[in-house]
């Protein structure tokens, strides 16, 4: 570090009866935040907790997404969450350095644009199976036929065909599993965590349920290895692994790559599913250009539109409203100096809703992105740098290809007054009421 570097010493600090604060960078309404007069940086000292530097100043941000070596995200998600119990401490997104290098290599051709195009198909396959089951004129949940979107299309991409009574084991087995994270049990032990040094408390129900969907892969993985030459025409996640050059892990190991997959993209599709839902629903204007682009049969111009309204609702409502690096030595960013142990937070939220990064940055204004695609330095719901989410091109287009092909078969009837806001006792950004819409016959 340079002598000249400023210390954390030096920076605005918030103080400990201040805390309860922090929680207004979690929710709309950031620009609202007493703590904007603290300045773009200021520092965090919790009882119990690391010191923290909380920094929206682009310069720092820009800096630290670009260390690729001195910081680390597992480390934070460790200490503020149970995703090492639920994902397995060996996962591509605890790793650092060198390692998380070598794992993206490996793991990234399945999620790269070429291999995109090959699951269009399921995704329309699995929106019109699901639509009939949605009732038409009443009110619903349509996050709830989020999570159902994001199964079947989640079972698909990474698995395609298995054998029937395997396939109805592995759905059941998933299903079981997703159930027991979202139970008030898991969520019970995953809000006590932060406060106990980051230790996850044993929970024998999620590890039964892990075990039980990892027997049944490595059971499918065993089946595959067994028929090398069947894989030729598939076009799933596993079959590009089995049998490639990719494939440089054993069966335990792969089995819970492909388990993590599921869980990193299962419950952040199926939020935004229902935030864009909830958007449209809230905006006449918006769903009037859907309507016209459907009636007019032009799909170019519907998905260039659904591209722009799902990047506006990402930057609305990232279903993380924060990220963090902890450092893992004395390093320094943008001449500001972190000691080892230390978190550096990037309020998302924050930066989402700046005026120096978005004109009218609270209006939902879906045409910011038509003529200009997101940028990476402002608009971060998938994170930057080495470690931004590897499914982030997937995410986008189903998230396009999903509600093109519900917005072609329906219409969401639109409402007045106020729009659903998050739940209140929630660290992600979720819809309060589950995304309650109402679908029109078109």
């Amino acid at each position: 570090m340079s002598n000249t570097a400023i210390s954390l010493r030096d920076l605005p600090r918030l103080r400990t009866r201040n805390l309860a604060q922090l929680g207004g960078l979690l929710r709309p309404g950031t620009h609202a935040s007493p703590l904007l007069e603290l300045g773009e940086r200021f520092v965090v000292t919790p009882p119990g907790f690391p010191t923290m530097l909380v920094t929206h100043e682009m310069g720092d941000v820009r800096a630290l997404f670009a260390n690729h070596d001195d910081f680390s995200i597992g480390q934070v998600l460790s200490r503020f969450s149970s995703h090492d119990v639920m994902f397995g401490k060996q996962t591509m997104i605890f790793l650092d350095g060198a390692e998380h290098r070598r794992e993206r290599r490996l793991y990234a051709p399945p999620f790269q644009t070429a291999a995109l195009r090959s699951y269009e198909e399921l995704m329309v396959e699995v929106v019109e199976r699901e639509l009939p089951t949605w009732p038409v004129g009443t009110p619903f949940e349509f996050l709830t036929a989020g999570y159902d979107l994001a199964i079947g299309v989640l079972l698909g991409v990474v698995f395609g065909d298995v054998a029937p009574a395997r396939r109805d084991r592995l759905k059941a087995a998933v299903s079981g599993w997703f159930g027991e994270i979202e139970s008030r049990g898991f969520l019970a032990v995953t809000l006590i965590t932060p406060f106990i040094g980051g230790y996850t408390v044993p929970y024998p129900p999620l590890r039964r349920r892990q075990n039980e969907v990892d027997a049944v892969v490595i059971e499918e993985i065993a089946a595959r290895r067994a028929t090398p030459g069947a894989a030729s025409e598939r076009r799933d996640v596993l079959s590009r692994y089995i049998g490639t050059d990719l494939d440089q892990h054993d069966d335990a190991a792969l089995a819970r790559d492909m388990r993590g997959i599921l869980l990193g993209a299962y419950e952040t599709t199926a939020i935004t599913l229902g935030w864009i839902a909830t958007m449209l629903a809230g905006h006449p204007a918006a769903m009037a250009e859907v309507d016209a682009a459907v009636d007019a049969g032009d799909t170019d111009r519907l998905d260039a539109y659904l591209d722009a309204v799902v990047a506006e609702v990402m930057r609305l409502r990232p279903v993380s409203p924060f990220t963090g690096r902890r450092a893992l030595r004395d390093t320094e960013i943008n001449g500001v100096a972190i000691p080892r142990g230390a978190i550096v937070i990037v309020p998302i939220l924050l930066i989402h809703e700046s005026e120096r990064h978005y004109s009218e940055p609270m209006a939902f204004q879906p045409e910011r992105f038509l003529d200009n695609r997101p940028s990476t330095h402002s608009w971060l719901t998938f994170g930057a740098g080495a470690h931004r989410c590897l499914g982030a091109q997937f995410a986008l287009a189903e998230a396009r290809i999903l509600f093109r092909t519900v917005l072609q078969h329906r219409r969401i009837a639109t409402i007045a007054g106020p729009m659903e806001p998050p739940r209140r006792y929630h660290t992600g950004l979720s819809p309060a009421d589950n995304a309650r819409i109402t679908l029109l016959p078109r």
